[in-house]
């Protein structure tokens, strides 16, 4: 949900790196006249400020008088009120943690058949997340659970059937899975995720989702992920802040496997391509992945949706702007553009997960390796929204930090 992700604002930066006229001199809008349109973006991606201008010229380029402002909110899940519920925008790129929230607090304009046409099919999890009482409010765009990523050398890892069998298996290799246990909700995803497995629904999930009573058996799970760690890793406050650390330590071995998003695949494969020795780390033909087992019931992941939303006082050019600006975002040639490299000599995939289905078939995508699996694997994924979930997620969060070990 909220782990730092590369997330749409990379579209651009690839695309316009690499020429495409084709797309630059496209005519995206329909209006000439001086207006503007506001953006609210996610803001937790490398190299923000120089990848906005780059969506903001190019997009511009096909919209004639438009000034396109693109605002990254560095609180974007604050509970207070500097977070995404407290923005003033046009277009919005929300979390599906916030879904009701927006629904309740901003009354967002659904969507025109003919921007859900352009969006394509959309994974049925994303569609089921963004629609309420028959009304389709957003357009995914992106979807994430957490996967393990492994070795392929270590098989047993991927048969992995809950906690109880990991804590056996990685003991039994000597190395152990590494995994982010810090942040302000990171802990109370991991723990919403173990209520999932364990009850059986998001609905006996949230039912204990309560900071005041923390669930003795999800509580006991997480402190088995702690102890699964490699010493000194998993609690680290300085390991957290740096990005994309426990893949990049993973791709150097320092475990023999990662928890976490599709897309933190591409911190630990960039880190093989761009500062290892030559047979040193791990490469994308070492790499497996399986859903990540958190209770010992078995793996039911639980799945987060960012979707587009407009806001409800949208009309005429303003409206027919924000139209433009989705489906510009949702064609397969957008999404393509920064997940897949000119040449594998020239980068490698950023296994960003498509909310749109039929991305996964175009040829491009489907020869990276890891995609398919990937879109498998989180097929039959939950997603979860609740009024103030994200609250919720903060609340519990601060009540683990203090239940479990600092080290270890």
């Amino acid at each position: 949900m909220q782990i730092p992700r590369l997330i749409f604002l990379a579209i651009i930066s690839v695309t316009a790196a690499s020429g495409c006229p084709a797309q630059a001199q496209q005519r995206y809008c329909t209006d000439g006249n001086a207006r503007i349109l506001r953006v609210e973006m996610y803001p937790f991606v490398p190299g923000a400020d120089e990848i906005v201008l780059k969506i903001k010229n190019l997009f511009e380029d096909g919209c004639p008088g438009l000034d396109l402002q693109i605002n990254l909110n560095q609180n974007y899940y604050s509970p207070d009120n500097t977070g995404i519920l407290a923005a003033d925008a046009d277009v919005y790129e929300v979390d599906s943690v916030f879904f009701d929230d927006f629904l309740a607090h901003k009354n967002p304009r659904p969507p025109s058949q003919s921007i859900v046409d352009a969006a394509g099919p959309a994974v049925p999890f994303a569609k089921d997340i963004a629609t309420f009482n028959g009304t389709q409010f957003g357009v995914p765009h992106w979807i994430c659970t957490d996967f393990l990523i492994f070795d392929k050398d270590f098989p047993q890892i991927g048969a992995i059937k809950g906690p109880t069998d990991a804590a056996r298996v990685f003991a039994a290799l000597g190395k152990g899975p590494l995994m982010d246990l810090k942040g302000s909700t990171t802990l109370g995803e991991l723990y919403l995720s173990i209520l999932v497995a364990h009850y059986g629904s998001a609905g006996e999930a949230l039912k204990r989702l309560d900071s005041d009573r923390p669930d003795d058996y999800a509580l006991g799970v997480l402190r088995t992920f702690a102890s699964m760690e490699p010493p000194g890793f998993g609690r680290n406050k300085k390991y957290h802040q740096r990005e994309g650390f426990y893949p990049r330590q993973f791709a150097r071995k320092s475990g023999s496997a990662y928890v976490g998003y599709s897309e933190d695949t591409y911190y630990a494969l960039n880190e093989t391509a761009q500062s290892c020795l030559l047979d040193q780390c791990l490469g994308q033909n070492d790499l497996d992945v399986a859903l990540w087992p958190f209770a010992d019931e078995g793996a039911k992941p639980v799945a987060w949706v960012d979707m587009y939303m407009m806001d409800a006082r949208l009309t005429d050019a303003k409206l027919r702007d924000a139209e433009a600006f989705i489906k510009f975002m949702m064609s397969v040639s957008t999404y393509e553009a920064p997940l897949l490299p000119p040449s594998p000599d020239e980068g490698v995939p950023k296994y960003l997960l498509p909310a749109r289905d039929d991305v996964y078939a175009d040829p491009p995508m489907a020869a990276a390796p890891l995609y398919a699996k990937f879109r498998t694997l989180i097929g039959p994924a939950i997603p979860i929204t609740e009024e103030g979930l994200n609250f919720k997620l903060h609340k519990i969060s601060a009540i683990l930090e203090q239940a479990l070990p600092m080290s270890h």
